[in-house]
């Protein structure tokens, strides 16, 4: 090889070297990134799991509520249609002192 061939190999290899330099500096900076953005989802996936167990929670006591409510109404249309029961007015009800 000559002198030349020689200079002009290492200077590729000093263009490949600085290359693969930046590209790995610029892997990393998106290593970083892409661990950043993924903590940030993890918060928000957790703020969403806490929200949706708030939620199920106030759907149970809404659905035991409901049941309380029907179960009511049928009570009172039972007593009204079997049993000929109906709420008293007000003149009608007496109060007992003793």
């Amino acid at each position: 090889m000559t002198v030349a061939a020689i200079k002009e190999a290492s200077k590729w290899q000093l263009v490949l070297l600085a290359s693969l330099y930046f590209l790995v500096i610029a892997v990393a900076i998106l290593v970083v990134m892409h661990r950043h953005e993924s903590r940030g989802l993890f918060v928000e996936q957790q703020r969403l799991e806490k929200q949706h167990n708030i939620l199920i929670a106030q759907w149970s006591r809404l659905k035991l509520e409901q049941g309380v409510v029907l179960n009511e109404i049928y009570v009172e249309r039972k007593a009204r249609e079997n049993l000929g029961m109906s709420i008293p007015k007000a003149k009608d009800i007496r109060m007992v002192i003793e």
